[in-house]
């Protein structure tokens, strides 16, 4: 059985009985453990135990590891194991861990489509392990990006719950790459409408026809005659 050891050495040697909770010291050292996991760095962080009653066996002569097994995430609702290889037992712990900082929440209603700026967001001290993983921590990341979703005050803000804001707007110039059977030409024109990338924008050109075309990058518009 392979395990992934971040070891904390307890000289232990006394047995407790089916009934007994953590010795204080044993629950301290298993708090300071999940602490340094990369995890949680620079979190405040709760350990909460789910199981009262733990039978914890001597370690006669030998030492208790604190462990996590391979690949483990300490977060949310995990487990942390001790180990005596003097005694050759394993235990698992159950716990939940809350880690406390910093994510960003609307400031009121902002209905699907707007572009997020100052007083828009906020940022509020919550448990992170309750959210979702793409909850962002700081505003900076949101300003100038559009919601892809509408969301009520309070909300937190997703990384996956935004999209990059127009990279043409009406009036640009842009270069357009026609493409049809056998052919590839470019040209100039105007854009109509705003678009993002991957969005259809409408296009004049210098004769007055207007095509529509998708955005590949900012300025560039590929239009399909085929």
């Amino acid at each position: 059985m392979a395990y992934r050891f971040l070891t904390l050495a307890l000289m232990w040697s006394l047995s407790f009985g089916s009934s007994a909770a953590l010795p204080p010291d044993l629950e301290l050292a298993i708090k300071r453990f999940i602490q340094k996991s990369p995890t949680v760095n620079g979190l405040r962080v709760e350990t909460e135990f789910l199981e009262s009653n733990l039978n914890i066996p001597a370690c006669l002569g030998g030492s208790i590891e604190i462990l996590a097994p391979t690949g483990a995430r300490l977060w949310g609702r995990s487990t942390i194991q001790l180990r005596c290889a003097k005694a050759a037992w394993l235990i698992n712990i159950p716990v939940n861990i809350h880690a406390y900082g910093d994510y960003v929440v609307a400031s009121r209603y902002l209905p699907f489509g707007q572009k997020l700026e100052f007083g828009d967001i906020r940022t509020i001290e919550g448990d992170l392990t309750v959210l979702s993983d793409d909850v962002l921590r700081s505003p900076k990341a949101a300003y100038e990006r559009v919601l892809g979703k509408s969301l009520q005050m309070g909300m937190p803000v997703g990384l996956n719950d935004l999209k990059e804001s127009a990279v043409i707007k009406v009036g640009d110039p842009v270069r357009i790459q026609l493409t049809g059977q056998d052919f590839q030409v470019s040209g100039e024109g105007v854009a109509q409408t705003p678009g993002m990338i991957g969005d259809m924008v409408r296009v004049r050109l210098a004769d007055g026809q207007v095509l529509q075309g998708k955005v590949l990058r900012p300025g560039i518009i590929s239009v399909n005659m085929e």
